[in-house]
């Protein structure tokens, strides 16, 4: 049995989706699915495919991402015209919703506490523009929209860190990587209730900031992302379990912390 160890190589286990995101990257790279055409409907895929429509749904998600295909407004899915670098799907990957929202809830909270006493007017005022950026956003953009993005890595940099900024930065870069962050951030899209959430929320980071203090600004950061999770958490609580597959469950410690 010995001889046979370095022989064998552990079989990977690969999510449904990227199976199927695969078998039509393979389409369109050979040119069966013709650059600028019209992709087939979900449904039309789940019989031709024999997957689940949430299967279908991923695949289509990672295949959006790495640029195989784009979602024109009110017209639906088509080929791009130019494909991907050949291996982009093997980048969607990641840490799962839950996974990161917990590093957040960490990180950026001991982020606020430390740049509460570096931060500097100017950076505080653009802070203030940041929500009021946000403000003007699109309900569905805001949840992982440009200016929320920023206002968490402009914190970030007050604290004169580049490797706390890196870490910042990647979470974010992370939330575009994997489908299933994809897909839940757009239902928490639908909520016409969030804007006002975080911009608020935002507000009392930037309050606490502005008071220099420390506790109360980690606090507020926690709270703000907490906040969040539990947005997250009810989303994925509405779930079917087959929608849930190849995906990190949130923590038993997490989900205290959250309810």
């Amino acid at each position: 049995m010995s001889e046979n160890k370095n022989i064998f190589t552990p079989v990977e286990q690969v999510p449904r989706y990227k199976l199927v995101a695969q078998q039509i990257a393979e389409l369109i790279t050979s040119g069966q699915l013709a650059p600028e055409s019209k992709m087939p409907t979900d449904r039309e895929l789940v019989d031709l495919l024999g997957v689940s429509r949430a299967t279908v749904r991923e695949a289509i998600i990672a295949l959006e991402i790495t640029g195989y295909i784009e979602n024109r407004f009110g017209a639906g899915a088509y080929v791009c015209g130019i494909p991907p670098a050949a291996g982009a799907l093997s980048a969607v990957s990641g840490p799962g919703p839950f996974e990161l929202l917990e590093a957040r809830m960490v990180l950026e909270g001991e982020i606020a506490f430390l740049a509460s006493q570096l931060i500097t007017k100017k950076q505080l005022r653009y802070l203030e523009q940041c929500n009021i950026e946000m403000k003007r956003e699109k309900v569905e953009v805001v949840s992982g929209g440009k200016s929320d993005q920023e206002f968490h890595v402009h914190i970030a940099r007050a604290t004169e860190n580049t490797a706390l900024i890196k870490m910042v930065s990647e979470f974010w870069r992370e939330r575009t990587r994997l489908p299933m962050w994809v897909r839940m951030h757009r239902r928490i899209g639908d909520d016409t209730d969030i804007l006002e959430q975080l911009v608020f929320e935002h507000e009392t980071v930037v309050s606490a900031l502005h008071a220099r203090d420390a506790e109360l600004a980690k606090e507020t950061m926690q709270g703000h992302i907490a906040s969040f999770g539990k947005s997250l958490l009810e989303r994925w609580d509405g779930l079917e379990e087959n929608q849930k597959e190849h995906v990190v469950p949130p923590s038993e410690r997490l989900v205290r912390q959250l309810r």
